[in-house]
């Protein structure tokens, strides 16, 4: 197995390794876990998993939900698994090595609820691909391009499923268009801001599988305060407790 670190969030309740020099989790997959919509009863799906740090969160956050992760990469696998396992939620959180394009409803025993996903998001004709095999698969579309990502999702939804995900404010035009092409009608946007007056880099999108036409657009989600530290929404978020 690759070399890992040891890290923490929420005050050290929730413990997690991850890649030394590899695939590491950003604020992405923390703002996604913890402000996506989820219901008690919950199955959860979340694709491309990585090390489990959205599975983890979620599952931290929501004591009555069940969630599966499925991950391409062996050593993101065995890494979400030692995750798992850490934090004793081996009954709620099922890791699975397969590449989430051959994924079907009787591998999660069935339909979920959420797929949630903080996917690879630069076209692989785009950029620079980076030489750590691992860093340019978590980032670049060579395993999964967004139409396969949309096309599962679709297939894994039970009917008014919720498709969650964090991508690319630049690509939102590409990812509106092809859940609406696939039957999932986007509800719900939050625009993530690094501060106010910069533009936008992440947008969170919310959509439903059947659903009707009519979106909600949120205020913005302002990560930093001009000085440099944490805005109040996001210490909530890096701070996040339980659910009672």
């Amino acid at each position: 197995m690759t070399k890992i670190t040891k890290d923490s969030l929420f005050g050290g309740r929730l413990q997690i390794k991850q890649s030394r020099s590899g695939y590491r989790f950003s604020m992405d997959a923390v703002v996604i876990a913890n402000q996506a919509d989820i219901n008690a009863g919950d199955r959860v799906l979340d694709l491309g998993t990585g090390c489990g740090v959205i599975a983890l969160i979620l599952a931290h956050l929501h004591p009555e939900i069940i969630i599966f992760g499925v991950e391409i990469q062996k050593d993101q696998a065995e890494i979400a698994r030692l995750n798992v396992r850490d934090n004793t939620l081996e009954k709620r959180i099922t890791i699975l090595h397969k590449d989430l394009k051959t994924l079907s409803p009787h591998q999660t025993s069935g339909t979920v609820n959420v797929v949630i996903c903080n996917p690879p998001h630069i076209e692989k004709s785009c950029g620079r691909i980076n030489f750590n095999d691992q860093l340019a698969i978590s980032r670049h579309e060579i395993k999964v391009t967004l139409d396969e990502l949309i096309t599962v999702a679709e297939k894994m939804l039970c009917r008014l499923g919720r498709l969650i995900m964090v991508y690319p404010a630049e690509r939102l035009v590409d990812l509106v268009d092809r859940m609406r092409s696939d039957g999932i009608e986007p509800k719900k946007i939050s625009v993530l801001y690094t501060k106010a007056g910069m533009n936008a880099k992440r947008v969170l999108i919310e959509g439903v599988k059947g659903g009707k036409p009519g979106l909600t657009i949120t205020k913005p989600l302002i990560i930093h305060e001009p000085d440099g530290t944490y805005t109040e929404i996001a210490q909530h978020i890096f701070n996040a407790k339980k659910q009672i």
